[in-house]
């Protein structure tokens, strides 16, 4: 029996797999999200060219953990050029019940993967580190209550100009007001 997209996801929020670290892996790639906090590694164990284990550790939200434990388990096993070839396009089909502001999730997780790889591939063994989002979110963008990021496409009345929305955070309601064109 096949599991829905929904069930996949939370299968791997309850019972994620590949937690954890490696003696001596063979490659390691961190990245951190500025914006949200989160700060994901990945390590590679290499035999053959292809990957034999994988290992994750998430500093972050219960997303983005079901989301790297999906991408550990669905590389494990295969070889280096066919992980290479996997795009986020992939991974959203597969995890479309992802809400839109955990959609940095699978950026993030696939992006460190692809740094662990980099660095077998270089044999420097040291890690590649990388952090994303260092812009910072406009306050119109975020949550005044919690200040969580409400989206940077919100859509507004064409009239007003104005907007009533529930941040998905705290649940408070937000009114947001279309920024000024400068």
């Amino acid at each position: 029996m096949n599991k829905d997209k929904k069930e996949i996801l939370r299968e791997h929020f309850l019972h994620p797999k590949g937690q954890g670290t490696l003696d001596k892996p063979d490659g390691t790639g961190i990245v951190g999200n500025a914006r949200c906090g989160d700060i994901l590694s990945f390590q590679i164990k290499v035999e053959d060219d292809k990957i034999v284990q994988v290992r994750f550790q998430c500093l972050g939200c219960g997303a983005g953990k079901a989301v790297a434990s999906y991408i550990a388990e669905l590389v494990e096993g295969k070889r280096i050029q066919e992980v290479e070839k996997i795009k986020l396009e992939d991974i959203f089909k597969e995890l479309a019940d992802l809400p839109k502001n955990k959609w940095h999730c699978p950026f993030q997780a696939l992006d460190a993967l692809k740094m662990a790889i980099d660095d077998f591939r270089t044999k420097t063994r040291e890690g590649k580190r990388k952090m994303i989002d260092v812009e910072p979110v406009k306050e119109e963008f975020q949550c005044p209550y919690c200040k969580a990021i409400l989206g940077e496409d919100l859509e507004f009345c064409e009239s007003c100009e104005h907007k009533e929305i529930i941040c998905q955070n705290c649940g408070k309601q937000v009114g947001a007001k279309k920024a000024k064109q400068e």
